[in-house]
């Protein structure tokens, strides 16, 4: 039983340093490619874990093998326009100013109830309002919306806004991270501060961020949001 548990933290170990190798994707962005080695990947990992007869370099050996083709899959399709275009295929547009193309959606195994879920996803709940929905490679859809249905920006309204400032993350489920303080300019004791006008302590808090402009969003554990307030 010891030398089980053992063989699947070390698979364990090695198996998380490879998809850290191979990038941050989410599950939905990768490539077809990606998405078939992660697979193999992931059935290579179960095999020593689960039958200790099998040497345990049985699997590692596999896995760093997959995560080699990988790498040398992505680098010659970054390299190879053509073969980019074979192994991943091309963006497909679906919807264009002259409506929604049957045909391309038969080549993708797509119907249009499969469509209009996508466009509900992307927040486009009618057609019409849509002038090119593109279909990437990785399964998502891009909505490009006509002009009349796209969201009003400051910009479009003549308003004049500060530029966007990125808020910090200062308390996240109780953790108290020092760093990202000193970057707002704030003082530990305005923060504390903070929380006692609210009857808060640090462990109460599930969300503190500040930007640079000390501009407070506070999410306790227990209660409503607290936004708009300055420290």
């Amino acid at each position: 039983m010891l030398t089980v548990f053992l063989r699947s933290i070390i698979t364990y170990i090695f198996l998380l340093f490879i998809m850290r190798l191979m990038g941050k994707r989410q599950l939905s962005e990768l490539q077809p490619f990606e998405f078939v080695i992660t697979l193999i990947v992931a059935e290579l990992a179960c095999i020593p874990m689960s039958d200790t007869s099998i040497p345990l370099s049985y699997g590692i050996i596999p896995m760093f093998t997959m995560f080699i083709l990988h790498i040398l899959i992505t680098k010659l399709a970054s390299k190879n326009h053509k073969f980019n275009r074979f192994l991943n295929g091309v963006p497909v547009v679906v919807i264009s100013p002259k409506g929604i193309d049957h045909r391309l959606l038969d080549k993708l195994d797509m119907n249009v109830t499969d469509l209009l879920h996508a466009l509900r996803a992307a927040g486009y709940f009618y057609p019409s309002d849509v002038a090119y929905a593109i279909m990437e490679t990785n399964g998502t859809l891009s909505v490009l919306p006509k002009a009349g249905c796209a969201p009003a920006t400051p910009k479009d309204l003549s308003l004049d806004v500060d530029a966007s400032e990125m808020p910090y993350p200062i308390i996240c489920e109780g953790a108290f991270f020092t760093e990202n303080l000193l970057l707002t300019g704030c003082e530990e004791q305005a923060i504390d501060q903070l929380l006692s006008r609210h009857d808060l302590r640090r462990e109460d808090v599930l969300l503190l961020t500040i930007d640079k402009q000390k501009t407070v969003y506070l999410q306790p554990f227990v209660g409503d949001a607290i936004t708009g307030e300055r420290v």
